[in-house]
């Protein structure tokens, strides 16, 4: 349930007060129809949803108004992993201490390298991992994700030279209980660069994706090898059991393309199975950007369901224009940057193609449903033997 009395004394105008109250309770309805109707409670609601440049200033500030919708869509999941999250953490630190509350609690990365002109590729930007406390459980293990020597990233250069590199933005796990389900979940941004085909760019990102999917795919089955092995020297009647505990799941933005292309193979060579492949995720539905694999080891482990949710659908709209050009009037919209007034026309193409994708995001939120209560199978099983 999120913190919205800030509707009451931090929106001065009625008028604007009221269109949130709408909009906000039309959202509210929009997740409940899509998400929560169609869930279990006995299911972990997992998300990922890159948020495009959260917490840098300017023209990507949130306005109250945005972080009560970016809280409200937050809320009806129980885990959720953010990308693009700014150096400064103000934002964050707002939207969960003054909008989710205290059922909710966050790990967020260190910020990764500086823009290209900087030196770095990676933005300032971090990661974060978003959870409800009631429903998943923090287990205490973290661990960027660094190449040993020899399976560093191929990154060509615009010179014809070959270097060897580190990923643009260090992908981050996190171990984590919810039900039954011990996982590891690991969040990543994938190097972007120059989008043609054949690009020197668009090696290197298929290059990260297919070095971290294998590097988990590796990780994974030492982990339930040695859990197997430990099972067996203290005795453990099926040992095999032990190895159920090593599930790993791999999400963010992945920059793939689409399902055929060659990102995508990338992803699924090292055995991750990915049941949300067919979901275009950013705005303009024509690429598969953000993507949920999994590599399970728990013979009850399902995904039941999936889906994106398009913010835009229920605020910022289209028709959603006029109230804003004509009543709101925000600088960034009415004055262009070089401080001449709009016309009208352009203020509303303005807002429709950059201001709301400022204020949410230029990427939809993808989300699935994970079983997480195995009691039923576990009594049939002991029952049946």
């Amino acid at each position: 349930m999120t913190m919205i009395h800030s509707l009451r004394w931090r929106f001065t105008d009625p008028l604007h007060r009221r269109f949130v109250a709408e909009r906000l309770a039309a959202l509210k309805a929009a997740l409940q129809r899509e998400i929560t109707q169609g869930t279990s409670e006995r299911s972990l609601r997992l998300a990922t949803w890159n948020l495009m440049h959260f917490g840098n200033g300017g023209g990507y500030r949130r306005t109250p108004e945005s972080m009560l919708y970016i809280a409200e869509i937050i809320d009806h999941f129980d885990l959720v992993t953010v990308q693009e999250v700014n150096r400064d953490l103000t934002a964050l630190d707002t939207l969960v201490n003054d909008h989710l509350g205290t059922d909710w609690d966050y790990l967020v990365t260190d910020a990764a390298g500086g823009t290209s002109r900087e030196g770095g590729p990676g933005n300032h930007e971090r990661l974060a991992f978003l959870y409800r406390r009631g429903k998943v459980h923090f287990a205490r293990e973290t661990g960027e994700i660094v190449l040993p020597e020899g399976q560093e990233i191929a990154a060509p250069g615009a010179d014809g030279v070959t270097r060897h590199v580190q990923f643009a933005r260090t992908p981050f796990t996190v171990a984590f209980r919810a039900g039954w389900l011990k996982f590891k979940l690991c969040t990543v941004h994938i190097f972007y660069g120059d989008a043609r085909e054949g690009s020197p760019e668009m090696a290197q990102r298929r290059a990260e994706i297919a070095q971290i999917a294998r590097f988990l795919a590796d990780r994974q089955a030492d982990e339930a090898r040695a859990a197997v092995r430990r099972a067996r020297e203290d005795g453990w009647v099926r040992p095999e059991d032990a190895g159920r505990d090593a599930n790993y799941i791999l999400l963010g933005d992945f920059n793939i393309v689409s399902p055929a292309h060659e990102t995508m193979q990338a992803l699924e060579a090292a055995g991750f199975t990915v049941p949300t492949a067919l979901h275009t995720t950013n705005l303009g539905n024509d690429h598969h950007y953000d993507q949920i694999a999994v590599k399970a080891a728990h013979p009850g482990f399902a995904v039941r369901n999936s889906g994106v949710f398009d913010m835009l659908g229920h605020v910022y709209r289209d028709e959603d224009a006029a109230f804003y050009v004509d009543h709101l009037k925000p600088e960034r919209i009415a004055v262009d940057g070089d401080g001449n007034l709009r016309p009208r026309d352009r203020q509303v193409d303005y807002f429709r193609r950059y201001y709301r994708r400022h204020q949410m995001s230029d990427h939809k939120l993808l989300w699935c449903e994970i079983a997480i209560d195995y009691a039923d199978a576990y009594l049939a099983e002991i029952a049946g033997a």
